[in-house]
């Protein structure tokens, strides 16, 4: 299952370079960066692309996507135009970097009675567009709210193509069955990330080392090949003393339970 996985390099919290050199000894095929804190589009070279991309391919590696974050959503109308304009540059990065998404969350969706539910549609239509002009798909992060919403407002998203990239922590954190939220949305579900969790008394919860959280990953990754995803599963650890360890383990746990499925 080596050709399956992918981590995401801001899980080390170390530079990048460095980062490259740990994930270079685990059994995956790529990385995903962030957009945001790692390789600002403004202010990577030409020559840095190429040394990145060269660098990659000495580890065997490759880029399977970019994370991205936004300050605010995209249905607030103020510095609007400036947000967009950064997705855009995301996006042209992601195309230089030779990946395919560019995730980013868009935050919860409108009422649909709402003007900001017409400008965040509008917004998303629009990156849409230029996605398809230039071959990256702009891929949602969910929130973990309404499984069945969040579909309902990508159907409307017509000028270009939209994807997920599905963690079902966020869904188990959010109060739904993951299972059922994947099962909702798995039409649109073109990357995945793998993270768990555990919930606490007060409707709360955290993230935990996988295989010692709540999610069911026998019935997960059961589920994930029987909806028809063949795609990578990306590991990422935000919190821990030791993340390396982490998602090595990850991915020995997330093998093991996927068997010959994958």
């Amino acid at each position: 299952m080596e050709n399956q996985f992918s981590v995401t390099t801001s899980s080390l919290n170390l530079p990048l370079k460095a980062a490259l050199k740990l994930i270079a000894q685990l059994p995956v095929s790529g990385i995903r960066c962030d957009a945001r804190t790692e390789l600002k589009p403004r202010e990577i070279s030409q020559t840095g692309k190429r040394d990145l991309l060269k660098a990659l391919n000495e580890y065997g590696l490759k880029m399977t996507a970019l994370n991205f974050t936004i300050r605010r959503s995209f249905f607030e109308e103020a510095d609007l135009d400036a947000r967009i304009a950064a997705t855009r540059e995301a996006m042209e990065l992601t195309a230089q970097l030779k990946a395919r998404h560019l995730c980013l969350k868009i935050g919860e969706i409108p009422d649909p009675e709402h003007r900001s539910y017409s400008v965040l549609q509008q917004s998303i239509d629009d990156l849409a567009r230029y996605g398809n002009h230039i071959g990256v798909v702009l891929t949602i992060i969910p929130i973990g709210k309404s499984p069945q919403v969040l579909k309902e407002f990508l159907a409307t998203i017509r000028s270009g193509p939209t994807a997920i990239d599905f963690d079902p922590s966020r869904y188990m954190l959010g109060g739904h069955d993951p299972i059922d939220a994947l099962r909702e949305l798995y039409q649109s579900i073109e990357q995945f990330t793998a993270r768990d969790a555990v919930r606490d008394y007060s409707g709360g919860g955290e993230e935990t080392q996988l295989g010692r959280g709540e999610i069911v990953w026998d019935e997960m990754l059961a589920t994930l090949f029987e909806v028809g995803y063949r795609g990578s599963l990306n590991i990422q650890r935000t919190a821990g003393e030791n993340r390396f360890e982490d998602i090595k383990n990850a991915i020995g746990y997330l093998g093991n339970v996927a068997g010959e499925l994958w």
